[in-house]
């Protein structure tokens, strides 16, 4: 009874947001081409203020209170950007990552209470399955890419950073929510948090001069290092996040848009015969994305960072 209860919950709270978005005065908008339907679906929306109906009932209201609450915020104290650059406002995608972020903890610190104290082993099949996957993710992204006890420091950062990605994937792929990792704000963040590392670690383990020494190969004359490979290799070194941002945002993008695609040709046509195909090859990209593409894309950005920052180890 104590698993089932969260997943009730879970359920009940998603429930009411589709039903916040879909009441009158919800979030959702009229579309009225392709164009408009893929842009909608796959740009940030800040929070704004939703209009509450007399018809609204209870539930619906209390919600909408709680979006306006936060399109206040916007208004008010997040208006300003922070040093006149950044944009602090609270978007869609930004709740989103909240959600991903509220998912890890509400699943990860009870498994970690649970596995202390369980000394023998826990008998649970919920706590023997996440350690699986937490050992999967050590045994098969860090331990390759750092050597003993550099493995067990980098593992919380390549842990956080997987499932983080990975719950970000799967839930924009419920309706009525969206993909932060199809935000290259969000993705662009990441992959410079991987660059941090990388030159971190780095000067970290090599010093200052690993900024040179770590990148040209030994026994290269200075005047040749300096002048041609140095900038060769100070720019392989920006193009690694550039590729880790690009990567991440075309492939979580990618399968959205022929999704919306073959949804709106059954509008476009109206036609039995297009809407089953459309049907059919809707479900195929979102099975597609649900078993492979999301899973793949968390394993492969975390394993390229791991494998960048890995090799700031040591020398060139």
């Amino acid at each position: 009874m104590k698993r089932i209860i969260p997943l009730v919950i879970i359920v009940a709270v998603y429930v009411l947001f589709l039903f916040f978005s879909l009441a009158p005065g919800g979030q959702h908008e009229e579309i009225e081409g392709v164009g408009e339907l893929v842009t909608s679906h796959l740009t940030d929306h800040v929070i704004e203020p939703s209009h509450v109906n007399p018809q609204d009932n209870i539930i619906i209201k209390q919600l909408k209170g709680i979006n306006n609450a936060i399109a206040h915020l916007n208004e008010t104290v997040l208006s300003k950007k922070l040093l006149g650059i950044f944009d602090m406002r609270i978007t869609k995608w930004v709740i989103m990552m909240w959600v991903a972020l509220l998912m890890a903890l509400g699943i990860f610190i009870p498994l970690a209470s649970k596995i202390k104290k369980a000394k023998m082993g826990s008998e649970s099949r919920w706590v023997n399955w996440w350690e699986s996957l937490i050992q999967w993710v050590q045994e098969e992204i860090v331990e390759p890419n750092f050597e003993g006890e550099y493995s067990k420091k980098a593992a919380p950062y390549f842990l956080s950073l997987f499932f983080f990605i990975l719950f970000c994937n799967y839930l924009g792929m419920l309706p009525g929510m969206a993909t932060a990792t199809g935000n290259l704000a969000v993705t662009g963040g990441l992959a410079i948090l991987t660059l941090i590392c990388i030159i971190g670690v780095g000067i970290a383990k090599q010093g200052p001069l690993w900024i040179y020494k770590g990148t040209v190969p030994h026994g290269v004359p200075f005047v040749l290092g300096i002048l041609l490979l140095w900038p060769i290799e100070l720019i392989g070194l920006l193009i690694k996040p550039f590729a880790l941002t690009v990567r991440l945002f075309a492939n979580m993008t990618a399968g959205h848009v022929v999704i919306l695609i073959f949804i709106f040709l059954v509008m476009m046509f109206q036609n039995y015969f297009v809407g089953i195909g459309s049907i059919v090859g809707s479900l195929m990209i979102y099975a597609l994305e649900m078993l492979l593409v999301a899973w793949l894309q968390a394993y492969i950005f975390t394993t390229l960072s791991a494998m960048f920052i890995g090799s700031s180890l040591h020398a060139h």
